[in-house]
């Protein structure tokens, strides 16, 4: 599973965080891939809220599993144990990861993803083809929707005129 390593490091790399130990899982007739990832040793620790540099605090002993983008219709999982850090303004809080946001169990790039296929698929087949929730593909789409209104340039535009019917 080197070789697997090597692919997520050319085209998903995290300069905070390692991938440690790949494994192909038989659960039942189903197979999946799971991907420890632990924190570097000189790497930066960020509030989750502010996004500010903090100190460590603690480290969960409850492994935290984030879905990614599937390999040749493997699901693939992350696997990491979460930080808290010590923020001057927050508090005690979960550390921000460069995968995830939130409590969710997904990676961003599994969102975009899910995403992608929504626009060509239906939400609940995209879910099906995927092994995924409804739920999750409909977040992801209103992740890709939010993100739009937020980037979405309007410079130049000197009015809309609605359409005739």
């Amino acid at each position: 599973m080197l070789l697997l390593k090597t692919i997520l490091n050319r085209i998903h790399r995290f300069p905070s965080h390692v991938y440690q130990d790949v494994r192909l899982v038989a659960d039942g007739d189903q197979l999946h891939l799971e991907v420890d990832i632990v924190a570097r040793k000189n790497g930066r620790l960020l509030c989750s809220r502010c996004l500010q540099p903090a100190p460590g605090y603690d480290t969960a002993r409850e492994t935290r599993r984030f879905q990614f983008v599937p390999l040749w219709n493997i699901p693939v999982f992350f696997l990491y144990r979460m930080r808290r850090v010590r923020c001057r303004t927050c508090g005690v809080v979960v550390e921000a990861v460069p995968w995830a946001e939130g409590k969710q169990r997904t990676t961003h790039a599994f969102s975009w993803f899910l995403a992608t296929w929504a626009k060509r698929l239906s939400w609940k087949q995209t879910a099906q083809a995927f092994a995924t929730g409804w739920d999750t593909v409909a977040r992801a789409v209103r992740r890709a929707v939010d993100w739009g209104l937020a980037h979405r340039l309007v410079d130049g535009v000197k009015a809309v005129s609605a359409l005739e019917k």
